[in-house]
């Protein structure tokens, strides 16, 4: 009935209708984390592509723009934005009435990047992604207040204005071991029987966390 309702308003334009039942849709469900409707609606009319389990503020309609994907277990703090579009810099001007069709003015539209986010990514609240990032890596850290200019590599914490690298999370061997082990890929009933290995430190190279040491020997014996 909600998607029938969804479809009926075209809630792919009618972006404040359509969050109303976005929220309706959460409730039944189980939350962004879990919620598969939201996620193809989104998929199917904003062109956003959400993995499984993230969660953040693109599951209000419109937030975000179109060509994002969104990578597994991600994390996207409240008032988040993400940008892959500029304004025209080498025109005779800047403004909307001359790109946007819906102004009855535009000539050519300008180009819209995919802004591609990993797995296991974690930006925080208030962060701004410009549209000089196309990539955001797999479990990278964006700090609280951060404006994002450029790519941000696999495991690294940025931070500021604009964004650097503050420091690599994990070491070059954990970092490949954890590449390996495409844990992410798992589903939640899949990572239930190793959760405790989850709350587990990662320190130096020479202590392998168990999930990696054995994911990494799968890795090598196929």
């Amino acid at each position: 009935m909600c998607v029938a309702a969804y479809n009926a308003i075209n809630g792919g334009k009618r972006w404040d209708t359509a969050a109303k039942i976005f929220r309706v849709l959460l409730r039944l469900e189980g939350g962004q984390m879990l919620t598969q409707t939201c996620r193809e609606l989104l998929l199917r009319d904003h062109a956003i592509e959400v993995g499984s389990y993230s969660y953040g503020p693109f599951f209000h309609p419109g937030h975000f723009p179109p060509n994002v994907k969104i990578g597994r277990y991600t994390s996207i703090g409240p008032q988040a934005r993400v940008f892959n579009q500029n304004h025209p810099l080498d025109h005779l001007s800047t403004h909307p009435f001359f790109y946007e069709s819906q102004w009855g003015m535009a000539g050519e539209p300008m180009p819209r990047h995919t802004l591609d986010i990993g797995a296991d990514v974690w930006i925080g609240y208030n962060a701004v992604v410009t549209p000089s990032c196309k990539r955001i890596g797999i479990g990278a850290v964006i700090g609280a207040g951060a404006i994002v200019t450029r790519d941000v590599p696999d495991f690294s914490i940025v931070a500021g204005v604009p964004a650097k690298v503050v420091r690599m999370r994990f070491s070059d061997e954990v970092c490949e071991a954890i590449r390996q082990s495409r844990w992410w890929e798992k589903s939640r009933d899949e990572l239930v029987g190793v959760r405790e290995l989850f709350h587990r430190t990662l320190s130096q190279p020479a202590d392998l966390h168990p999930f990696l040491r054995e994911a990494g020997a799968t890795h090598g014996s196929e």
